[in-house]
């Protein structure tokens, strides 16, 4: 059994912290943040953020995955769901396959820093028993993209706290985000077939990879052509680190340049195994990849700056 989620989802088609005021706010029928500043609570799972909650009345967490593109996506594996129609397939980066679905109406969801939804349309649903096997078994579904469209957010794990933070022309002034913060490094990304994930160029010794940014990328995923890892290899900056407590490999990145700023190290990631379809559909033609996330997300602060295609790496 694969192990190593990655959690990249794409749709083939055959077809407690609280908000500002939340007490007081309205409830929603779309799911999307309003309001000026949000924060959550986040759980984390292994190398993965969680969001509690809950879907008609059934509680559990949903992964907060930037690698998802839609807003909300339902396990229907915990939540029943009475009026799915099927709605073609879709898969994750790591691998797993699901029959996709859509709802005519999701009557109830509830996250935990207050916010309220109701009267849903056209939510999806499959069954991601994979994330409740591998990850935590209340896991009730994804938090994506969509949902947070218009705002930046402040990924902090040390705090396990997300903070969201509207556009606006006197935020883009005040970059009230970075208050008392020690900014460390402005990376400037690119977005190729999807807006939701980041791209930066990395290198190591002479080797250039892709650096993708992914919340739902577990501890962090290199792959290197045969060439390159044996020149890394004997170059000692990939080394082999054991096993995890599934039995994976794991391995060591040392001396890695980000965006020409600054140098890090990835102490604990694994393998891609097979990545020719994720790649494809999100317009990678590089043979190189490393996948940034929890090894570098739990070492520095980051604001994701979508709008602006800025990341900002800051000092925990």
């Amino acid at each position: 059994m694969i192990k190593i989620i990655f959690s990249f989802s794409f749709l083939i088609i055959s077809n407690v912290l609280c908000a500002q005021n939340l007490e007081k706010s309205a409830i929603e029928n779309e799911f999307r943040l309003t309001g000026d500043s949000i924060s959550f609570p986040l759980t984390i799972v292994n190398a993965f953020p969680f969001i509690s909650g809950e879907v008609n009345g059934v509680k559990g967490k949903f992964m907060f995955d930037t690698g998802h593109q839609g807003a909300l996506a339902i396990n229907n594996n915990i939540v029943p769901l009475s009026s799915q129609k099927a709605h073609g397939n879709g898969f994750v980066a790591s691998g797993q396959q699901f029959k996709k679905y859509t709802n005519d109406t999701i009557d109830d969801v509830r996250l935990v820093n207050g916010l309220h939804f109701q009267n849903l349309k056209q939510i999806p649903s499959a069954n991601y028993d994979f994330l409740q096997d591998n990850i935590t078994p209340d896991c009730i579904g994804y938090i994506g993209y969509d949902f947070f469209k218009g705002y930046t957010f402040k990924l902090d794990y040390a705090k396990r706290k997300l903070t969201f933070y509207k556009h606006t022309q006197e935020r883009e002034s005040s970059k009230d985000f970075l208050a008392g913060e020690k900014v460390l490094a402005i990376l400037d990304f690119e977005i190729r077939n999807l807006p939701n994930i980041p791209m930066i160029k990395v290198k190591v010794d002479d080797v250039e990879m892709l650096g993708l940014f992914d919340t739902g990328g577990s501890y962090g995923l290199l792959e290197f052509t045969d060439k390159d890892s044996e020149k890394l290899v004997k170059r000692k900056f990939l080394k082999e680190y054991g096993k995890d407590g599934y039995d994976e490999d794991l391995f060591v990145l040392n001396k890695v340049r980000i965006s020409n700023q600054f140098t890090t190290d990835f102490i604990g990631i694994h393998k891609i195994e097979e990545s020719s379809q994720f790649k494809k559909a999100i317009g990678v033609a590089e043979d190189n990849l490393l996948i940034l996330s929890y090894r570098f997300l739990s070492k520095y602060k980051t604001v994701w700056d979508y709008d602006h295609k800025k990341i900002y790496v800051l000092e925990y």
